[in-house]
């Protein structure tokens, strides 16, 4: 499948972005732990203040360049990444951590599903 940028660059940067400061939700602080691609989704494994289990977030690499925050064209890779950081900030301040989708694997690890007004990120 070929993608608006590749998808082992996609997630190089964005892991970049997010170890370059913990983002500063309200309540708590996310800790990114590791971010992959399978090609088609850039997946976000991050704990979350004192929850004592690992979270993690999909967005579609498939909608690039269109940013997954504001649903704008992405003029660059690194703006792709920053949205990406602005999902996690937003949705978290707002207790999507509690309040999402979740779905838990048999490793322990809670997959949350986010939605926004054109579908799942």
């Amino acid at each position: 499948m070929d993608l608006f940028w590749p998808a082992d660059d996609v997630a190089a940067v964005v892991r970049a972005r997010l170890e370059k400061t913990n983002l500063p939700a309200r309540v708590d602080v996310c800790r990114p732990v590791e971010v992959t691609s399978d090609g088609r989704d850039l997946r976000v494994v991050f704990r979350y203040g004192r929850h004592a289990e690992l979270f993690a977030v999909r967005f579609s690499l498939v909608r690039m360049p269109e940013g997954p925050q504001t649903g704008e064209t992405c003029q660059s890779l690194e703006d792709w990444a920053e949205e990406v950081a602005w999902v996690l900030d937003e949705e978290l301040n707002t207790a999507m951590a509690e309040t999402a989708e979740r779905t838990v694997t048999q490793d322990g690890l809670v997959h949350l599903r986010w939605r926004n007004s054109s579908g799942v990120r």
